[in-house]
This record gives structure tokens, C-alpha cells and sequence, in this order.
């Protein structure tokens, strides 16, 4: 995945958490969210949590990417793991400024 600067962070994900807000300004690129060892599932915007039965799952080692910016805070990322009492990891940060055509 082409990124514009490194992750911006890493998180461990052990059960449903909140793993990124956008900041007060917003932001302006594609964001990208990269799961690790193990699928996760997440939820977007203004959720209190991810859970397997009804957030998106992205598989062990895949990448999403949410094309257009978030105006606000309110902009949240939940992230939970497939298989309960494991480990994963998700990794977010800005996909680089590339034309699709």
C-alpha cells in the first residue's frame, strides 16, 4: 500500500476499542487501515464499538482504504478482532495522493 508518511499508529487489538479519531482539523487524504496477524472487524464514524456480527472485516494482512477526507472529530474507528482471546494488530495512516482513472 502506497502511503504518504508512515503509520501514523499501531494499535493492539484485543477486543472492541477505539483505534483512531480524526483530528479537530480533519484531514484531507485516504485513509488506510491494515490489519495484522489476524482479521479484524471495524466500524466508522460515530459507532461505540466493533463487533463480529455486524462491523466490516478486513483479513489478516489486508489493507482497506476509505477514499475522502473526514470534516471532523467525529470521525471514529472502532476495531475488534475475528477470534475471540486473540491478538491482532491494526495499523492507520494516510494513503498517498494518487488519481484514479
Amino acid at each position: 500500500m502506497a502511503l504518504a508518511e508512515s503509520y501514523q499508529t499501531t494499535v493492539t487489538v484485543t477486543t472492541s476499542a477505539a483505534a483512531w479519531t480524526a483530528p479537530t482539523t480533519g484531514y484531507v487524504r485516504d485513509l488506510v487501515i491494515t490489519a495484522g496477524t489476524k482479521d479484524i472487524y471495524v466500524a466508522f464514524g460515530q459507532a461505540t464499538s466493533a463487533v463480529t456480527t455486524s462491523s466490516f472485516q478486513i483479513p489478516a494482512g489486508q489493507s482497506l482504504v476509505l477514499m475522502g477526507a473526514v470534516p471532523t472529530t467525529t470521525a471514529i474507528v472502532y476495531t475488534c478482532i475475528a477470534t475471540s482471546g486473540g491478538t491482532s494488530s491494526a495499523s492507520i495512516g494516510y494513503a498517498s495522493n494518487v488519481s484514479v482513472i
